[in-house]
């Protein structure tokens, strides 16, 4: 099962760059149009950059996050919490159930950034928030940076997660899903939001180019194969 899960990987790889390059595409385009209006977010990204270069890296913060994360994709599941534990450098939670995504749900759920979108989403039905969304964004930006860069380092060290379901398979898995998340997310975050229509339309057809080139490359090598015969 393994082995068919790192083909079925490795046949999805160049999709999934494919519909990053249209992720990245828009979202560079977006900043580049948006002038001034986007300036907190990125004074958020860099605060939070330079908060872990300068002083530490908050991994309880970061652990409770992961562990919490397995836990909600686990009720969502309809799993059932035996046990949470958090400590400075370790989590765990104990499931009744398992799935891929419960597994992997911390490497793909960035949970802060989803609880700073709800809390402004509900603040907006109580009061008028036009006056604070300088700080939602300075908050999406931190937060956002924070898990990809905690994510980063910590799928740099070995991850029992992803020897589940195979390191590779995870990979890509992650990829892939990170690549919606934060194309949804952005739609949510951003007034003038990227549009999550343009991104899967342009996904969509990076993805169909690409195949069609290995498609023909692998034809071409093929027929030259056989003249060679």
């Amino acid at each position: 099962m393994r082995f068919l899960r790192n083909i079925l990987a490795f046949i999805a790889m160049p999709a999934v760059f494919a519909a990053g390059y249209a992720l990245a595409k828009n979202f560079l385009f977006f900043s580049i149009s948006s002038g001034g209006k986007r300036i907190p977010f990125w004074i958020g990204a860099l605060s939070y950059i330079a908060f872990q270069a300068i002083l530490y890296k908050p991994m309880k913060t970061y652990i409770f996050g992961h562990e919490l994360s397995h836990a909600i994709a686990g009720l969502l599941s309809g799993a059932k919490i035996k046990k949470f534990n958090v400590d400075e450098m370790s989590g765990s939670v104990v499931l009744t159930k398992d799935n891929i995504w419960i597994t992997l749900a911390p490497y793909f759920f960035p949970i802060y950034t989803i609880a700073i979108i709800i809390i402004y989403v509900c603040l907006g039905w109580v009061m008028d928030i036009k006056q604070l969304y300088g700080y939602y964004l300075f908050l999406i930006g931190f937060s956002i940076f924070f898990h990809i860069a905690l994510t980063v380092y910590i799928l740099s060290i070995e991850q029992p997660d992803l020897k589940i379901y195979g390191a590779f398979f995870s990979y890509v898995i992650i990829l892939a899903v990170n690549i919606i998340t934060f194309t949804l997310l952005a739609s949510l975050a951003f007034e003038d939001a990227i549009s999550v229509k343009n991104v899967f339309f342009q996904a969509y057809h990076n993805i169909i180019s690409i195949y069609k080139f290995i498609y023909n490359g692998v034809t071409e090598i093929w027929l030259a194969f056989q003249k060679t015969k």
